[in-house]
């Protein structure tokens, strides 16, 4: 019951508040089961481990710890090139990797293509875009050949990245349950966003990003960015959530001391949030440990 996750997320954020088998550049082809070489690989950095999937390489987190159960997942969007249009970047600015090691994830970090990095405006009805169709076919590989739980299925995205986040949980809940969404509101008509199913949701914005605003904007190629007002508002319906909600005191989740608050909608199907940090910064550098919880806390409740 949602009540359950709703106390879960809430102690979680009380505890934040009181404490402000692969080998590397190993795996398998998706398409062959061939090994991936050292050269496939090496676009992720030195030692990443990677695999393929619909003839596309992403790179692949493996927790340290070993165990013969299925691991939950977690898909990793990173944001346009420049700035953050790499998984590896991605991956150090979250601490992708501490992640994967604290809470038991596997991650997949798909590489994007220019420009955006990914196809992520809202589809009608139910029409995949080419990037939704790739995230499943990394999804299905990971539990094919990676001992992944394809039930127990989130994403986090960062700026062009969240916008990919949205379209995978607007339209395949099924697959992906849960969204962890940063410095990037949804793309597109948001009556396209329609999920069967609801889902669990939590935004993280700086209130003063000079590069993806709350109020949302048009980009040059005329794509409709919604404000996170309307963005959240869709999920308060998708997830049947009551008017009202939880705000908690300022705290502590910016390593430079900016201080961040906390909304939770109350009565809803799945957990449906967002936190606000006093920035002017579009990436600012967050505490990790904090963040991770907030994370994970939200995926659990969904799973």
């Amino acid at each position: 019951m949602w009540n359950t996750k709703s106390t879960r997320i809430a102690a979680a954020l009380t505890s934040l508040l009181a404490v402000s088998g692969l080998t590397a550049c190993g795996g398998g082809s998706a398409d062959n089961d061939a090994p991936v070489s050292a050269n496939d690989c090496a676009m992720f950095g030195t030692g990443a481990i990677c695999d393929i999937a619909a003839g596309r390489r992403f790179q692949l987190i493996v927790p340290a710890t070993t165990t013969t159960s299925p691991r939950p997942v977690l898909l990793a969007f990173h944001g346009s090139p420049p700035s953050f249009g790499t998984p590896a970047k991605l991956n150090q600015f979250l601490a992708l990797q501490k992640f994967a090691d604290d809470y038991g994830y596997l991650i997949a970090l798909p590489q994007g293509g220019d420009d955006w990095a990914w196809t992520s405006e809202l589809q009608a009805a139910s029409a995949h875009s080419a990037d939704t169709r790739y995230a499943l076919q990394v999804i299905d590989r990971l539990v094919s050949a990676h001992n992944a739980d394809g039930n127990k299925v989130a994403t986090v995205g960062f700026s062009a990245g969240a916008m990919m986040s949205y379209q995978l949980v607007c339209q395949t809940p099924e697959r992906v349950k849960a969204a962890f969404t940063i410095s990037g509101q949804a793309v597109g008509p948001l009556t396209a966003c329609q999920p069967a199913l609801p889902v669990a949701l939590h935004h993280l914005h700086g209130t003063q990003d000079p590069d993806m605003p709350l109020a949302g904007r048009v980009s040059v190629s005329g794509k409709l960015i919604n404000s996170l007002d309307n963005t959240i508002a869709r999920f308060q319906q998708i997830n049947g959530c009551a008017t009202n909600y939880t705000q908690s005191a300022p705290w502590q989740l910016q390593t430079a001391g900016n201080l961040a608050t906390s909304f939770e909608y109350q009565g809803c199907l799945q957990a449906t949030g967002y936190t606000l940090v006093d920035t002017f910064e579009h990436q600012p550098d967050y505490v990790k440990s904090a963040l991770h919880q907030l994370m994970h806390q939200l995926f659990d409740s969904a799973f």
